[in-house]
């Protein structure tokens, strides 16, 4: 790979392996590898490493944050339990309202 300069100051990153790295907020990454620019210290990943950050945060998030429920019914509409753990986590307070986005035909996103 070429060299990997800083846009907000035009001087060459070096590449670092960072001890801990939230990519995603409150979910942190060990030993990740990113270019750090001496000048503004600021942080620059390739494309390479983002998918690689996205693909570990994923897996992190699957591990600790799976939860099988089951739909229930309420009146008309179907309704699911959201845990305890991730109200928590998450600061879910009852009457705040959510997003539901579908993302394909076996999955959506909810967003709080």
């Amino acid at each position: 790979m070429g060299k990997i300069i800083c846009k907000k100051c035009g001087v060459e990153a070096k590449e670092e392996i960072l001890d801990i790295y939230e990519y995603e907020e409150g979910i942190p990454l060990r030993n990740v590898h990113a270019y750090e620019c001496p000048k503004c210290k600021e942080f620059i990943f390739t494309d390479k490493q983002v998918e690689e950050m996205e693909r570990r945060t994923d897996l992190i998030k699957k591990e600790l944050f799976a939860f099988e429920r089951k739909i229930t019914i309420s009146g008309r509409s179907l309704v699911i339990n959201i845990p305890d753990d991730l109200v928590k986590h998450m600061n879910i307070l009852k009457g705040k309202k959510v997003k539901i986005i579908p993302a394909g035909k076996n999955r959506f996103i909810v967003e709080v």
